[in-house]
């Protein structure tokens, strides 16, 4: 992929002009790479011998997507050139997050696509855990891993992203995504979104995409 070329040698981050290109090529082509958070809020972090606080480096491989399109978008929170405080991270340039909250409960995490003033992005709807599954599970307060991020609302969960990391740059050191050491190996398959039944035509777009027999997929 040409996207590799732009990164620096000590750093596998994806850089941001990766995400500055068509919001469907992005959907695609994040499956299989690397989520990383850093978690160190919460009210188990100890401080270590020097004073200073512990972070848990929490990662998973992304499974499943879905690409917004934007104004013309009846399924986008931007439809028809929609513009508030909730959403203003969908207006910065792409290579940051727009974090949002569903039903007053759970969060979803999207990587902000396209220019300035083009408000489309990626939601990240599932992940395969790598690193740090047991502080996801204090997070979740689960015992299942496979129960872990097989949802956007429960992949937030268990990385403890919340609206404090809505309009982050994806190039920070508290989230981003990255390369993974080893690409694998998998059939990208597409499917209408989810829970976008009142979007009208835009409801049955195949916009979703997924690793196909992957048991992290949330549907």
């Amino acid at each position: 992929m040409e996207f590799i070329k732009d990164c620096s040698k000590n750093s596998k981050k994806i850089p941001t002009s990766f995400y500055q290109r068509s919001t469907v090529k992005v959907a695609r082509e994040l499956l299989g790479m690397t989520l990383v958070c850093f978690d160190s809020d919460s009210s188990d972090i100890r401080n270590s011998s020097e004073g200073s606080e512990i972070s848990y480096r929490m990662s998973g491989t992304i499974v499943e997507t879905e690409a917004y399109l934007g104004v013309k978008d009846l399924a986008c929170h931007a439809r028809n050139g929609l513009r508030s405080k909730r959403n203003g991270s969908l207006y910065l340039p792409g290579g940051h997050t727009y974090v949002y909250q569903i039903y007053g409960l759970h969060y979803c995490l999207n990587a902000v696509t396209k220019n300035a003033d083009e408000p489309e992005a990626v939601l990240i709807r599932a992940l395969e855990p790598i690193e740090g599954i047991n502080k996801m599970k204090l997070n979740r307060k689960i015992e299942n891993p496979q129960g872990l991020t097989n949802g956007p609302g429960k992949l937030c969960s268990a990385l403890n992203i919340t609206k404090n990391l809505d309009g982050l740059s994806l190039q920070s050191s508290r989230i981003f995504i990255e390369e993974p050491d080893k690409y694998p190996s998998f059939k990208t398959k597409c499917s209408a979104r989810i829970g976008v039944d009142y979007a009208g035509e835009w409801a049955v777009k195949p916009l979703r995409f997924y690793i196909e027999y992957n048991k992290y997929v949330s549907k």
